[in-house]
């Protein structure tokens, strides 16, 4: 059911129903939803007040989405959040006004039916109660929660499911989509001009691009470079110093016992005292039939309650703190590899465990992790100084502007001096944008010191300009090569397009595509039929045969287009089918539904856009996200 209600959930509202649902088992509660305490809030929307620990959570589940954290702008995203969350309850207020509700049986049916309330297949009562009251909610005030989101979907839905696309529509684009193609062509190679390239062509060629030769603005510079690797490198702790920093860090070279453990439910519930004696018999044959050789795993599949598990032999993976039932989780502990533990009662029933896997766990000695020990001991030794330097290395470079002299001074080090690069490209240290947006910068091209320049956590640069060159032509001579190259290229690709435009002009004249193959001696193809995301033929040709017309009266349309490579096709094309869709198709179901769906979030959005427009929303703080 969760699952189905993923599905059906679309846009704006979409997070508002899956979090409500999912809070309980997340690190924070619906509580804190609620309770805001005397927190001031950032947004009035009617009567509720949206405070930030709201927007908070909000853009913590927008990171959670993104498929990348490289780049992000984490005020624009919080921002997005506040307006997410004040569409969301323009939402929840035109649901009210329009006094839709959800019954007691309808939410009961909806709870009942999420697994995460379910034991072996039937809602679990016990498990419910549990849940919630580890984070202090009453089951009326999360079903009143439930109640409010269900309300929402369906008055979303009551929007979204009004939208119908006209079947004819439907049918268009379904013809469009399986339209197929047929076309024979040929492909006209490069040709290579013969007409000399003379003085005067390659000075009129210069003159009218001289802007394509010219030497690029380029600087080089004097940098000094300040990373926390080689301040590492230069610690040299003694014996004493790492076998302290042992015992403080002895955690991080121990490896925690890895254990695999199985088990086989006899489900039986509390205050049941029959249902609790058949259960304990139950679960005692079976450990019976266990020490008589049965395999774990074959009672499990046979006997076992909880299905789930029961299908993979009873394994529950890799115990984990905290994942099982406390009771349980000591049991497995004790368990060595293979061996079965006695009945162990939970308040879901009776379960025997066994450990089919274990790894025990391990602490280096300071020997072992002695070279890893070095370098940690350097690094945390470095940290403070990196800091200390970088701020004199600030200071230094500010304090003297016209030279870094007095902070290479203070490192200790002398300056290094880069090669010539462009404000595009550079090498080493110059490929970083950092370094080449603050060598073109206004200040260092007028000869002063840049800021500290942070490349990342552990390295910093100061830079100044050592020699700048502003961009300037080239000489002809210098480029003459260039320039003749660029002729010829430019003369082939103009004679090659001639000959493929002479074909067609032959082509629309009556000529046939194999004599015309036959006089360019090229091979004519016929592939066959294709469709418009057909990858079998090369994608300018396919792009220009669907932007062809149809063929009238069973005349060819001739045409020609550019291929990649430099060559040209000349196509004709022969005959247009379009898709034809049969009775019970697929295909065009999936694409009714696409439409549908497509029309009706497009509907749901603007009619939210309007709300938000009319909507009486005052920003009451104006520290905003």
């Amino acid at each position: 059911m969760l699952q189905a209600i993923r599905d059906r959930a679309h846009g704006i509202f979409s997070w508002v129903l899956l979090i409500i649902i999912g809070v309980p088992f997340a690190l924070w509660g619906i509580q804190n939803y609620l309770d805001t305490g005397q927190e001031s809030p950032l947004a009035v929307v009617g009567k509720r007040k949206l405070y930030e620990r709201d927007v908070n959570r909000a853009y913590e589940q927008s990171l959670q989405s993104m498929p990348s954290l490289a780049q992000f702008d984490e005020k624009e995203i919080k921002r997005q959040s506040l307006e997410r969350l004040i569409r969301e309850e323009l939402i929840a207020e035109a649901t009210d006004a329009h006094q839709l509700r959800v019954s007691d049986d309808g939410v009961r049916d909806f709870l009942q039916g999420l697994p995460y309330f379910q034991t072996d297949g039937a809602f679990d009562r016990e498990k419910y109660r549990q849940l919630l009251a580890s984070q202090n909610l009453s089951p009326a005030e999360y079903a009143e929660q439930v109640r409010r989101a269900m309300a929402m979907e369906q008055y979303q839905r009551g929007i979204t499911d009004s939208a119908l696309v006209p079947e004819a529509q439907v049918e268009s684009l379904y013809r469009l989509r399986n339209q197929q193609r047929s076309i024979d062509y040929v492909v006209i190679p490069s040709l290579k001009s013969e007409q000399p390239v003379t003085e005067s062509d390659i000075s009129a060629y210069y003159e009218t691009h001289r802007a394509d030769f010219r030497e690029p603005e380029t600087v080089s510079i004097d940098y000094l470079l300040l990373t926390l690797d080689e301040l590492a490198g230069s610690v040299n702790p003694n014996e004493s110093e790492l076998r302290s920093f042992y015992e403080e860090q002895k955690g991080a070279f121990t490896t925690e016992e890895r254990r695999r453990v199985s088990h086989i439910l006899i489900a039986a519930e509390e205050g049941n005292a029959d249902a609790d004696k058949a259960a304990l018999a139950k679960i005692q044959a079976i450990r019976e039939r266990l020490a008589n050789g049965e395999t774990f795993a074959k009672l499990a599949k046979e006997q076992s309650e909880d299905t789930v598990s029961a299908a993979k032999g009873g394994d529950l993976g890799v115990l984990a703190k905290g994942t099982i039932d406390p009771a349980l989780e000591k049991a497995a502990k004790a368990l060595a590899k293979g061996q079965v533990s006695d009945p162990v009662r939970t308040p879901f029933g009776y379960h025997l465990i066994q450990t089919t896997e274990l790894e025990p766990g391990s602490t280096k000695s300071f020997e072992q992790a002695k070279p890893e020990l070095v370098k940690m001991f350097q690094r945390n030794a470095a940290d403070s100084r990196f800091y200390e330097l970088g701020q004199k290395l600030t200071e230094l470079s500010f304090e003297h502007p016209d030279t870094l002299e007095p902070a290479a001074k203070m490192l200790g080090k002398s300056a290094q001096t880069s090669a010539p690069f462009t404000r595009e490209t550079g090498e080493g240290l110059t490929a970083k944008p950092a370094v080449r947006d603050a060598a073109f910068s206004e200040d260092v091209l007028n000869g002063k010191n840049s800021d500290l320049i942070e490349l990342s956590p552990e390295e910093v640069a100061v830079i100044r300009v050592r020699d700048h060159r502003p961009a300037a032509d080239r000489a002809l001579e210098a480029v003459r090569a260039q320039v003749i190259e660029r002729i010829r290229h430019e003369r082939s690709v103009a004679l090659t397009q001639q000959r493929a435009a002479d074909t067609v002009k032959a082509l629309d004249g009556g000529a046939t595509l194999t004599d015309q193959a036959k006089a360019l001696r090229v091979q004519v193809q016929s592939p066959a039929p294709f469709r418009r995301d057909s990858d079998a033929l090369p994608e300018p040709l396919v792009t220009a045969v669907f932007g062809a017309g149809r063929p009238k009266d069973a005349q060819h349309i001739n045409g020609l287009v550019a291929i990649d490579d430099g060559s040209q096709a000349v196509y004709q094309l022969k005959s247009v089918v379009d898709g034809k869709s049969g009775e019970g198709d697929q295909e065009l179901g999936r694409l009714r539904e696409y439409l549908n769906n497509y029309a009706g979030q497009r509907q749901f959005t603007a009619w939210v856009d309007q709300l938000r427009r009319e909507a009486d929303v005052e920003i009451t703080r104006s520290e905003q996200p």
